[in-house]
C-alpha cells in the first residue's frame, strides 16, 4: 500500500480533500483508494485513454477481496484499540 497521499505535507492534500476524510476525522473507518495523478488530471483533456485499466483492475480486485473479508468476519474489526 502507498500512503504518500495521506501525508499532511502532501502539497495537493488529496486525502484531506477527499469525500471519505470527514468519516475518518470522526473515527469512522475509511479507506482512500487513489491511483495518482497525471498531467491532464481533472482537466478537459483528461480522457479515457489516460485510464490505466490494468492498474484499475488490480485495485478493484483488492477492494472486492477486502470488502468480502470484512463482511464475512466472525467479529467486527478493531481500529485503534476499539471495535468498529
Amino acid at each position: 500500500m502507498d500512503y504518500r497521499y495521506n501525508s499532511e505535507d502532501d502539497p495537493n492534500r488529496f486525502y484531506y480533500r477527499s469525500d471519505h476524510y470527514n468519516f475518518a476525522a470522526k473515527g469512522i473507518p475509511a479507506i482512500f483508494f487513489f491511483s495518482g495523478v497525471h498531467e491532464d488530471y481533472h482537466r478537459t483533456t483528461d480522457t479515457v485513454d489516460k485510464i490505466m485499466f490494468d492498474k484499475m483492475e488490480t485495485i478493484a480486485r483488492h477492494i472486492f477481496y477486502l470488502t468480502w473479508e470484512l463482511a464475512n468476519r466472525e467479529e467486527r474489526i478493531v481500529v485503534d484499540g476499539e471495535i468498529k
